[in-house]
């Protein structure tokens, strides 16, 4: 007989084999994000959990929705700051949570039965086995950097554990890379693929010998790799890599994941989310997450799981073509692919020379923008702002042109 129990956003269901399934599943809504439902419902199942070490045989982690779990769950444009507040005080409550789980004492295996992006791949990495899904549209990536912060749920400090210090730098962490499933499964972030994610999980869970188990970093004579020490050369090329931008994000993952590996992961975690918060205070926090979303937006719209930072992605708005620089070819229909395969859509041709003679300096490309929206140009603000960042080098700290042009007005 099974055991089936649920708290906010968490399900969890005991077999006859002692092996839980816990399912994140936030009631009415589309995907699993952080917020405080998901907070409470996996407290009380980790309660549970602790409370029959002797019942438990091992964890498989998984999701009921289509992806397995996401980021913040609020849109910069629409939430107050203290609500962002609110969600940003759960990074240490859900960090913790997230170690109890990995030092349960018995094997935790995470099915990915969908994407999972930032704080959502951070639950992968605190299970001891990661079983992705051979779907080739899935995406995993830790993609904090993306929004100017680093992950605060130990993120870089585990894939500084598994990886080393030079990958989780200049591959994983630092540009917050995006992975599908064969290219995550060849850099190690994932155990295994299976069509079955839930079963190749308890499957895994079952193989191994029962009695104490510890995620293998924190195993006797474990050495990561490439050492603790930092590489030579490695801070020149963050600071070549960081060059001309007054983001300090990667410059953080190097010096978290340099001073993370050398001390007990405990205080490593405290190293992490220290530096975390500090980006969170940072002004280019506002505008760099307002892009991060407004890529989100823009990707959800084209039916694509999420944006890869390319020109088809924003092409259905007709703002992307104004945003093109001036040798790109121009197609006078939507929807045309021009020479390359890039798709452009002009609407307003007398505008695009005037945006583009404005180059990328912020107030110039914002006054030209306003010409053009004032003029008749209809436009979204999510597919504007992704198109001036991607297609013209607009500074992306900004939030995007249109972005910049609300904030600056």
């Amino acid at each position: 007989m099974t055991d089936i129990q649920q708290s906010g956003a968490v399900r969890w269901v005991r077999d006859t084999d002692g092996v839980v399934t816990v399912t994140l599943d936030d009631p009415g809504r589309t995907a699993n994000m952080v917020n405080r439902r998901h907070h409470d419902g996996l407290g009380a199942c980790l309660d549970d959990l602790a409370a029959h070490p002797d019942r438990l045989r091992g964890v498989v982690v998984t999701s009921a929705k289509r992806s397995f779990f996401s980021g913040p769950d609020f849109v910069p444009a629409e939430i107050t700051p203290e609500e962002a507040a609110a969600t940003y005080d759960l990074m240490v409550p859900i960090r913790d949570q997230l170690r109890r789980l990995e030092t349960l004492g018995r094997p935790v295996a995470a099915a990915l039965n969908g994407s999972a992006l930032g704080g959502g791949f951070e639950i992968a990495l605190a299970c001891h086995h990661r079983v992705g899904t051979t779907d080739a549209s899935a995406v995993w990536s830790l993609a904090e950097t993306g929004m100017g912060i680093i992950p605060a749920g130990g993120g870089t400090v585990r894939v500084t554990r598994m990886a080393g210090i030079a990958a989780t730098v200049l591959d994983i962490v630092g540009p917050g890379t995006a992975y599908h499933p064969a290219q995550a499964l060849a850099a190690g972030l994932v155990d295994e693929l299976a069509d079955d994610v839930v079963a190749a999980a308890r499957a895994w869970v079952l193989s191994q010998p029962p009695g104490p188990f510890a995620q293998r970093w924190e195993r006797p004579g474990y050495l990561i790799p490439g050492g603790t020490a930092e590489p030579p050369g490695l801070a020149e090329e963050v600071r070549r890599r960081s060059a001309g931008s007054p983001v300090r994000a990667l410059a953080a993952v190097l010096d978290v994941a340099v001073r993370s590996a050398s001390v007990p992961v405990d205080d490593a975690f405290t190293i992490e989310t220290d530096a975390c918060r500090t980006l969170l205070s940072a002004p280019e926090f506002p505008g760099l997450s307002h892009f991060f979303y407004a890529l989100r937006t823009v990707a959800a719209a084209t039916g694509s799981g999420r944006p890869d930072r390319t020109f088809p992605q924003v092409a259905a708005n007709p703002l992307a073509a104004v945003f093109f620089p001036p040798d790109a070819p121009i197609v006078e229909s939507a929807g045309t692919a021009a020479p390359g395969g890039i798709p452009v859509v002009v609407d307003g041709g007398s505008f695009v020379r005037t945006l583009l003679d404005a180059g990328p300096d912020p107030d110039a490309m914002a006054a030209a923008a306003r010409k053009a929206l004032d003029a008749g140009l209809v436009v979204d603000p999510a597919g504007g702002d992704v198109a001036s960042v991607l297609a013209a080098g607009y500074p992306p700290w900004t939030g995007g042109v249109l972005h910049h042009l609300t904030a600056t007005s």
